[in-house]
């Protein structure tokens, strides 16, 4: 996309300030390499050297952490505090957005048993889970992979 998207619209900080509105009290930034780190502000992991692939670092961060996680990509732009509150009322689920599309980025796991540790992609990490779909919300779930997905960025 030509820019870093973890800056535009707000970036990562916006996304930290509305898991707050929603009373999340632990959120961690995946910040890739770690010369990134201090880029964000709060609690900053970077990316594990033996992490080769994106499925890797999901699957190992995960691990790191003790109770129910909400992912959530810096390029979930849409995303506002009333989708985060929703996917806090979950089990195990995947969002799908108004296109209909799964967006596993933005899983919800409360049990880590039906995650696909096999899984070769993140769609397969998180084959096991169910979808959820909430037509008033599914725009908050879109991710924005190229410019012409901007259109639709809310």
């Amino acid at each position: 996309m030509g820019e870093d998207k973890s800056q535009m619209f707000g970036g990562v900080n916006r996304i930290i300030k509305q898991c707050k509105l929603s009373s999340v009290t632990r959120i961690i930034t995946l910040c890739g390499d770690k010369s990134r780190m201090k880029m964000f502000d709060g609690e900053v992991w970077p990316d594990p050297e033996f992490c080769n692939s994106l499925v890797e670092l999901v699957a190992w961060s995960i691990n790191q952490i003790d109770d129910d996680v909400i992912l959530i990509p810096c390029d979930a732009f849409n995303l506002q505090s009333t989708g985060i509150d929703a996917l806090i009322q979950q089990g195990n689920c995947v969002p799908v957005d108004q296109q209909q599309q799964r967006q596993p980025l933005m899983a919800r796991i409360t049990n880590r048993s039906l995650i696909n540790w096999d899984g070769g992609t993140i769609n397969q990490l998180f084959s096991r889970f169910s979808n959820y779909q909430n037509s008033d919300l599914a725009s908050q779930f879109a991710n924005f992979n190229q410019n012409s997905d901007l259109s639709s960025h809310q």
